[in-house]
């Protein structure tokens, strides 16, 4: 399975794209308001000390002289170097300055006659950038222009918005934190369905239901019900080949047995002739019908079936077919082993085998079930005499029989091995440490697991 191909993961990673986009530029927008919204504070600040200057100046009755009447009383003016400055200019000439500018003054650009109030930024005497705000005006009992200037410091409104950057960052990344924890829980409730569509195939496909519950979203609801349909028409269609394979069976019986009786009144060579074709074609028949069956029963539904009970029923009818022999048939390993297919095939399969072992055993019979590499492993064996090499070879070619070679013994090999192969499985012949045939039949595991 692609684990990077979910649909869990496209929702979350576009979901989480989408809020980290939105939380960034969310976090953007807010810094750039807060700026505009100290500048304007700044700029407020600024004007209102300039008007404040020019209040407080006039011009003296006496000599023409700038005069203020009072000193500007807040105390960031007043701080040497402290950046908050101001200054009165005529002409380029210095005419009166805050105590702040101590020996020094500012540089600025002249703002031309009637253009009103002047925002720019320059460098302060202490090197640090100001925001300078300035405007040329003229007094009462004067016809002079006075150029009056106020500045203050940008850092404080760099310093501001980082302060306020970062308890922004703060809180946008824990807002961010919850709204992924919350998208990730939506995700996961919102696809719930699926999964339970999921365990529902899961379960069918397994034997464990025949269709699919009806209980589904009526966005998931139209899929469901297709399903359901599909199922009905596969097992509708899986009877009916079954129905017509039964019929084709029986069919074909009576006139076969009638052929063999006539064959029986020939005499010579054609009655051997005869008898031949007529198992041959008896043969074809009963391995083609298994074969037929066993590609229906591989389809979409396969019934699961405990292998433990059907073999405690062959071990009953193999008691008592060879009881002259008093057998001892042991079966272990089957409790949790499963056959996911026909119920029929699997009885042929071991029953052929099961058959085998009790003819050529001697006292013991052991049929053992395990599980290997993803596949169950049905070993039956027995304690008597076995067979040579190029037998064990011959037994599951096609067409051949065993008991054709070394008679009375291997009978069905050949379906067995046929019908297990359509399952995907195998049958192997071995010698058994016992001292006869170790038959091992194999089949893959079909075991769905309901992963999250």
């Amino acid at each position: 399975m692609n684990t990077h191909n979910t649909l869990t993961l496209r929702l979350l990673l576009t979901s989480s794209i989408w809020v980290i986009l939105t939380l960034v530029a969310t976090d953007l927008l807010l810094v750039h308001l807060f700026r505009s919204h100290l500048e304007q504070r700044f700029d407020a600040f600024l004007f209102d000390q300039l008007q404040g200057n020019i209040a407080a100046t006039e011009i003296s009755p006496h000599d023409g002289s700038l005069q203020m009447t009072w000193s500007p009383s807040n105390l960031r003016f007043h701080s040497p170097l402290s950046g908050w400055y101001w200054q009165i200019l005529k002409n380029g000439k210095l005419l009166a300055k805050s105590r702040s500018l101590w020996n020094h003054r500012m540089t600025t650009n002249d703002p031309a006659i009637g253009s009103g109030l002047q925002h720019q930024n320059i460098v302060g005497p202490a090197g640090g950038q100001l925001r300078a705000l300035s405007e040329k005006v003229t007094l009462p009992d004067s016809n002079a222009y006075f150029t009056f200037v106020v500045a203050g410091p940008l850092s404080n409104i760099d310093q501001d918005v980082q302060q306020f950057s970062k308890m922004l960052m703060i809180t946008l990344t824990v807002l961010g934190v919850g709204l992924l924890g919350a998208v990730f829980l939506q995700i996961r409730f919102g696809l719930r369905p699926l999964r339970q569509l999921k365990i529902a195939l899961t379960e069918t496909r397994a034997g464990r239901a025949a269709r699919l519950p009806e209980s589904f979203p009526i966005e998931i609801q139209p899929v469901v019900s297709e399903l359901n349909a599909l199922l009905d028409h596969n097992t509708a269609l899986l009877k009916r080949a079954r129905t017509q394979t039964a019929n084709l069976a029986h069919a074909l019986k009576n006139p076969l047995t009638v052929l063999k009786n006539e064959a029986r009144e020939i005499q010579g060579e054609r009655r051997q002739i005869l008898q031949d074709q007529i198992k041959g074609m008896t043969d074809s028949v009963n391995r083609y019908l298994s074969k037929a069956r066993a590609a229906g029963a591989g389809g979409l539904l396969r019934t699961r079936i405990q292998v433990a009970p059907l073999a405690e029923d062959l071990r009953f009818s193999m008691d008592h077919l060879y009881k002259e022999k008093n057998l001892h048939i042991n079966l272990s390993g089957l409790e949790d082993c499963y056959f996911q297919g026909d119920r029929h095939d699997l009885e042929e399969m071991l029953g052929n085998l099961l058959d085998n072992a009790c003819k050529w055993a001697q006292k013991r019979v052991e049929v053992h079930g395990e599980r290997n590499n993803g596949c169950w492993r049905l070993i039956v064996e027995d304690d008597g005499t076995g067979i040579s090499e190029e037998q064990l070879t011959l037994a599951l070619q096609r067409g051949r029989r065993l008991d054709e070679t070394t008679p009375g013994h291997g009978l069905g090999l050949n379906i067995v091995h046929e019908i297990v192969v359509l399952y995907g499985g195998a049958l192997n012949l071995h010698h058994s440490p016992l001292g006869g045939v170790r038959a091992s039949l194999e089949w893959p595991a079909v075991d769905y697991s309901e992963s999250n």
